[in-house]
């Protein structure tokens, strides 16, 4: 069994979001995610057709976002 993330201990890496995750945490919806991937979204990888997203880029996206753009 996995412990929870705050139970891992420093070095611990976080599990990759899934869309539903990611948009959860910049809320917005999933489909407003799926078109950003276009173009403008936060940093994803593809694997096997999963889009999965790394909460750690996902928050610097967000923060350079807000920096940019007020």
């Amino acid at each position: 069994m996995t412990s929870p993330p705050s139970d891992r201990g420093i070095g611990a890496v976080e599990p990759l979001w899934c869309p539903k995750e990611a948009s959860e945490f910049l809320t917005v919806s999933q489909a407003a995610l799926s078109r950003w991937r276009e173009r403008v979204g936060p940093p994803f990888v593809q694997v096997g057709g999963v889009y999965r997203y790394n909460p750690v880029t996902v928050r610097a996206w967000e923060s350079e976002q807000e920096a940019a753009h007020g």
